[in-house]
C-alpha cells in the first residue's frame, strides 16, 4: 500500500490452477476435513486464516466444501460473556466467503490473480446446538449450488451462489452471495478512476479516525477488535466513525486499497451493539448490499437505527457513509438475548 501503489482485494498469491465445472461429478459426495486447501484459493497469506478444508463437484454447477472452525480465534472468537460460547455467524459466513472464492478458482478456471467485486452477501443462522462451541473444532459441511452466472459476451465473469451449512450434520443456517471478478489491469483502472472521481490522488495513508469505543461496549475483550470510534447512542439511533487498523492481521491479512466488506458489517455490529442498552444479543442475520468502494483515506461513519424489536429478535438498518454517499447498506437482526445472556450481567 505504500507509495501509492493500487493493489487487488483479493490476491494474496498467484497458482495457474484451472479446473473447470465440467469435472466428474461425484453424487453423495461429502466434506473432508483433514487439511486445508491451498491458501492462494481462499484469497488468505496465513495458513492459519484459511478455513476450507475441502472441495468437491458433485453435480453440475453443485458443489460439497469442508470447513473448520476453531473453538478459539483471535478476530471471530473474540467475545464478551455469553457471546463467547458460541460462533458467530460472521466467522461462519467468512468461511462461506473463502469456499465461494475457491469453488470458482478450483471448478470455474477462474485465475486466482482476478479481483473479485461483491454486489450483495448475505448470511442467515438457524437456531440450533450447531452453533455452542463444544470440546472439539467445528466441522462444517457447505453445500453450494450456483444459482446463475454472470456473462460478458462468451466469457463467464460473475456467479450468484447459494451455500446451505451444516455442522455434524446439524443445519447451522445459510449465506448467499452475488459477485464478479476483473483482471489485475481492469482493477487497476476501476480503482484509479473512482478515486479520481473522488478528487483522491495515489493512497499515501489512512485517515485517522480518533479514539475507538470501549471494548466491552461492543462486545470485545481485545481493543484490537473494536473498528468504531467512540459513538454518539441513544436507545433508537448511533453513529460511530469506522476505524481500519491496516496493520490488523485478520482483517488485512494482505495488502489492500480499500475498507473490506467484513470490517463494514463487523462496524455495522459494532454500532448496533451501542443501542442496546448494555445488552450483548446474538447476530443472527446479515443482509447486506454494497454499492461503492470505501477509501481508506477518507473518513467514514455508520449509522445504525433500530427499526422494530419483536418478541424473538431486534432489527438494526445500518449505512457506511463516505464522501457525502451512502457505500454500502447492511440489516443486521439480533436474537432477543435471555437474561443470562445479556453480555454476562
Amino acid at each position: 500500500m505504500a507509495g501509492g501503489k493500487t493493489v487487488t482485494t483479493t490476491q494474496p498469491l498467484r497458482t495457474t490452477r484451472t479446473r473447470t465445472a465440467d469435472a466428474p461429478a461425484r453424487p453423495g459426495v461429502r466434506a473432508s476435513h483433514i487439511r486445508t486447501v491451498p491458501r492462494a484459493l481462499a484469497h488468505r497469506h496465513a495458513v492459519a486464516e484459511v478455513f476450507v478444508t475441502s472441495l468437491e463437484a458433485e453435480a453440475a454447477d453443485s458443489f460439497v466444501v469442508g470447513a473448520q472452525l476453531p473453538r478459539m480465534h483471535g478476530h471471530y472468537g473474540d467475545h464478551a460473556g455469553a457471546l463467547a460460547a458460541h460462533h458467530d455467524l460472521i466467522a461462519v459466513m467468512e468461511a462461506a466467503r473463502q469456499a465461494s472464492i475457491a469453488v470458482t478458482h478450483e471448478f470455474y478456471g477462474v485465475p486466482t490473480e482476478m479481483a473479485f467485486l461483491v454486489r450483495t452477501f448475505n448470511g442467515t443462522g438457524i437456531d440450533s446446538a450447531a452453533w455452542e462451541i463444544g470440546s472439539a473444532p467445528a466441522d462444517l459441511e457447505l453445500r453450494v449450488r450456483a444459482l446463475r452466472a454472470h456473462h460478458r459476451g462468451e466469457h463467464l465473469e460473475g456467479l450468484d451462489l447459494v451455500l446451505d451449512i451444516s455442522c455434524d450434520g446439524v443445519a447451522m443456517g445459510t449465506v448467499d452471495g452475488s459477485f464478479s471478478w476483473v483482471n489485475p489491469r481492469q482493477w487497476a483502472a476501476i480503482r484509479t478512476g473512482y478515486r479520481k472521481h473522488l478528487g483522491l490522488g495515489p493512497f499515501e495513508t489512512p485517515a485517522s479516525a480518533g479514539p475507538r469505543a470501549a471494548a466491552a461496549q461492543v462486545g470485545r475483550e481485545n481493543p484490537r477488535n473494536v473498528v468504531i470510534g467512540v459513538p454518539e447512542a441513544t436507545t433508537r439511533r448511533a453513529r460511530a466513525a469506522v476505524i481500519a487498523d491496516t496493520t490488523h492481521p485478520i482483517l488485512f491479512d494482505h495488502q489492500l486499497d480499500h475498507v473490506p466488506g467484513n470490517l463494514l458489517i463487523e462496524a455495522c455490529r459494532q454500532t448496533a451493539l451501542t443501542t442496546m442498552g448494555g445488552r450483548l444479543p446474538r447476530l443472527i442475520s446479515v443482509t447486506s448490499a454494497f454499492d461503492q468502494f470505501v477509501e481508506l483515506d477518507l473518513p467514514t461513519v455508520c449509522v445504525a437505527e433500530r427499526s422494530e424489536s419483536g418478541v424473538d429478535a431486534t432489527v438494526v438498518h445500518c449505512e457506511i457513509r463516505q464522501a457525502g454517499a451512502i457505500a454500502a447498506r447492511i440489516d443486521l437482526e439480533f436474537a432477543a438475548a435471555a437474561p443470562e445472556e445479556d453480555g454476562g450481567r
